[in-house]
This record gives C-alpha cells, structure tokens and sequence, in this order.
C-alpha cells in the first residue's frame, strides 16, 4: 500500500543524547520506524551543568533529522523554563512544515510539547509509557507536573497507551477522556526466534537498568539465594545493565552467589537477541511497568518468562510463562523452581506468535492508521 508521505515533529522526554546513549532507545526505533515512510524530524534539548550557552547539534538518516540542544541547567523553576524554552525555539526555528506533532512522554517535558502544537498550529497526538500514573506516583506529583500534565492533556487531539496496564490508571485520572491503546514494537528480524538447548542446567537472564525503586533487582537477587539455600544449584542468572551495577555485584557476593550470578555491562540493541537465544527463560520483578519490552522482546525470541503483574504481562498466560508476587522473594524462588522443573514444557513457536502483535510491522500498520486519522 502506498503512503503519502506527511511531515512529523517528534519530541519525547526521553530521548538518547550524548549523556545518556540508552535512555528513551526505544523512542528513538520508533521515530526511525516512522521515518521509513514519513518525513521526521525529533527535537530534543537537554540540560546539564557542563554546557554554557546553546549548542545546536543535527544528525541526518535518510528521512530522520535529529536536533539535539544542549544548554546549561537553570537553577530556579522560571529560568528551567526559560532556558527550556529558548532551547526549544532554536531547533523550531530549523524547520520547515509540520502536519502532525507526536509526543511521547509527558513529563517533565510537556510544557514544550504545548509550545510546539502553538507554533506549528498543527494536530497533536500524544504517546504515554512513563510511570507516573501509577496512584503511589500520583499522590507525589508536585504543583508543576500536575499543572503540565493537565494542560497538556487539554490541548492534546488524541492519547494513547502503551498497554491496557497503563491505559487503567490512566483513566483514574481522566475518566471522559478517550484513550486508546498503541504498543511498543519488536523487530522480529533481529529478535528471532531460535530452539532452546536441551541441557539440565537452567539460564536465566534480566534486563533492565536495575533501579531499585522500579525494577526491585535485590528480589531477584534474594529469590536466587532461597534457592541456592533449598539446595538448587544448577541453574545461572545473567543480570544485564546500561547502569552502574556495582551495588548489585557487591549484594551477590556478599550473599555468596558469585558463583551463579554474573553481570555484563550496556549492549547494542543487534547484540541483545543472542542473549535471549542462550536463556532458557527470562526474569522480570518490577513494582511497575507500562509496557515492558524486554517482555516482548523475550517472547519473539520464544523465550518464556517469569513475571511479576505489570506491563504486558499482567495476567499472564500460562502458556508464556509464570506469574509471582509482588515484594515476595519466596514467590519468585517457587516460580524459578518450577521452570527448573518444567522448563521443556513450554513451546517457544507458540509464545513466538503471541509476540507477533508487537512485530514492527503490525505496530507500523496501526500508527499509519492513525496517522491518517488525525492528518487530512
């Protein structure tokens, strides 16, 4: 089917940049994604300390144009803005038509979001997958991030969800308000799918920037040890981090499991896949996920997972995994115990293709289309 091709402005709060190379990577497939048929063009600007004036930086791939402006950090909430703003304005001020604005993201960065749909004057359609919305979360929220959250979601023309997870507290927040759902995708000609190894020794592997407040990493750690205390030593844990994970390799050793836990440092995103193909399963223990791709990830590979209720593995088939319980290592040692003892039962074509709906493909599909909804 053929495209016309419409001019998109894409800005999200999380971005990769040349601070933080990871964060927001997968924002950046899917502006990459759209740009295979799209003219789009991200602007993200970012604060830090270290810079002084504005510094302009422009990267072009194929239909993908990229500003990044660094700028120092404002020390008051108004020069935060100011500065925000006239950072903002200068990657504008690079640019041509826009038909659409797609955000991803709100906070901190929706103020700026406004500031685009204002001077673009264009439809504006909004992406969420950040946590916030999680009613622990919503209590917290300060005087600014409310007044932006409410602001922008009066100005926005349609929003939508990652997952029905978080499409749920969303509503708690915005009742009337229409949201629907557009998932993240997977490349499933990098995340392939691959038979698991016939062996009596079980992997398994985590993936995640192991934040202590999200990704509750000393669980993991702790269920590995009940285990090992329950007598269970052939299995290994392959911990994966874009962060320091230094505290976490100090936790290990001081609970003597060095000798079945390891850690690797960052990895490309090609180099991923071969990871998932190695493990026989894959650990999730988070408090909260909106989405979760290293879920959908690990099931395009055909590899199960054990996963707490978040993202798209709450109420998780039986078929694609285990479920445990929140805050409880014990839950997730039971469930590690029984893949161990039942790993060869799951069918790694049949998860596969309940990955499919997140294909690059389909997810492609679906923003066209509503793409072309909002774009005449």
């Amino acid at each position: 089917m053929a495209y016309k091709p419409i001019d998109i402005l894409y800005l999200s709060s999380w971005y990769p940049n040349k601070y933080q190379p990871f964060v927001g990577n997968f924002v950046r497939r899917q502006a990459a994604m759209l740009a295979e048929t799209h003219n789009v063009t991200v602007i993200h600007t970012v604060a830090r300390a270290e810079e002084s004036g504005f510094n302009l930086e422009k990267n072009v791939e194929g239909n993908l144009t990229e500003y990044h402006v660094y700028h120092q950090r404002g020390k008051t909430l108004l020069a935060k803005r100011k500065m925000q703003r006239a950072a903002l304005n200068i990657a504008m001020a690079e640019i041509g038509n826009v038909d659409l604005l797609l955000t991803q993201i709100l906070l901190p960065k929706g103020l700026q979001f406004i500031d685009a749909m204002k001077n673009f004057d264009c439809p504006w359609i909004h992406i969420e997958q950040g946590s916030y919305f999680r009613s622990e979360i919503r209590k917290k929220w300060s005087i600014p991030q409310r007044i932006i959250i409410k602001w922008a979601v009066r100005n926005i023309d349609q929003i939508y969800a990652v997952s029905n997870f978080l499409k749920k507290d969303m509503k708690s927040v915005f009742p009337k308000k229409d949201i629907k759902i557009i998932s993240n995708h997977v490349d499933p000609e990098r995340f392939t799918y691959k038979p698991k190894q016939k062996r009596t020794h079980t992997k398994f592997l985590h993936v995640s920037t192991l934040d202590e407040a999200t990704k509750n990493p000393k669980g993991i750690l702790d269920a590995c040890k009940l285990l090992k205390n329950q007598g269970e030593t052939n299995f290994s844990l392959l911990i994966i981090c874009d962060e320091d994970s230094s505290k976490w390799r100090e936790y290990a050793n001081e609970l003597e499991l060095s000798d079945i836990i390891t850690f690797e440092g960052a990895q490309e995103w090609d180099a991923l896949p071969s990871f998932y193909h190695d493990a026989d399963a894959f650990i999730l223990n988070s408090v909260y996920e909106t989405f979760s791709i290293v879920i959908a990830e690990s099931w395009s590979t055909g590899t199960p997972v054990i996963s707490t209720p978040v993202g798209i593995a709450f109420d998780l088939p039986t078929n694609l995994g285990y479920q445990t319980e929140f805050g409880k290592p014990e839950s997730l040692a039971h469930s590690m115990k029984q893949f161990i003892e039942n790993k060869n039962s799951f069918d790694g074509i049949e998860i596969q293709k309940a990955a499919s709906k997140y294909s690059t493909s389909n997810v492609n599909e679906e923003l066209r289309t509503l793409i072309k909804m909002h774009v005449k």
